[in-house]
């Protein structure tokens, strides 16, 4: 009877959590995050990106958070000045992938990335590209899509953790991997994501 009650208890508490991941059906990690237009009309708050890797604190995302909503820093939108390292065009979720610099110096590996999703999911997408597009000639690009030289850019959009790329170091502590260039701590791991404006430096 011990053993039966205990194994009782064991599924009940299983059981919600197995729901939770059968309801989990994004096509890529947090994907409705990071599409969502939700936030779009929220005032900009300015932040360096020097700031961003110095001072923002990550969260405790990993890839096993596949469905994670916002949460913190998160639910807040941004807007930056940086330099355009690299930019990547076609990446297997549609997105464009930004690498951004603080100075058009700045070694390319101390960088943040921003991500702008699909036309498919809102005009202000749309407005986004075209409005990059206008700003960096892409006939310089590079194979890897690195910009030589780079331009200055000022980006909107919405605070985004991709911990889908915290992983376990050899030291067993958690660290950046495969997110790009942008790899050199955890903090690295915050994008602009997704990006709801794209303009000229004033």
């Amino acid at each position: 009877m011990a053993r039966l009650v205990v194994i009782v208890m064991s599924w009940l508490l299983l059981a919600p959590s197995a729901g939770r991941a059968q309801a989990c059906a994004e096509p890529h990690y947090r994907w409705s995050e990071k599409v969502d237009t939700a936030l779009q009309a929220r005032p900009a708050v300015p932040v360096d990106i020097a700031a961003i890797l110095t001072a923002w604190a990550p969260l405790s995302l990993t890839s096993r958070d596949m469905c994670a909503p916002r949460r913190g820093r998160e639910d807040s939108v941004f807007v930056l000045v940086g330099w355009v390292r690299r930019l990547k065009l076609h990446e297997s979720d549609g997105d464009w992938h930004v690498e951004l610099t603080e100075a058009r110096a700045s070694p390319v590996d101390s960088c943040i990335i921003v991500e702008i999703p699909a036309e498919r999911y809102g005009v202000i997408y749309r407005q986004a590209r075209s409005a990059l597009a206008s700003l960096v000639d892409t006939t310089q690009l590079g194979p890897s899509g690195d910009l030589r030289p780079p331009a200055r850019v000022q980006i909107t959009g919405a605070a985004f953790f991709d911990g889908f790329h915290q992983r376990a170091a050899p030291s067993g502590s958690p660290a950046a991997s495969q997110h790009g260039r942008c790899n050199s701590s955890l903090r690295a791991l915050w994008e602009l994501h997704p990006v709801y404006g794209v303009t000229a430096p004033g």
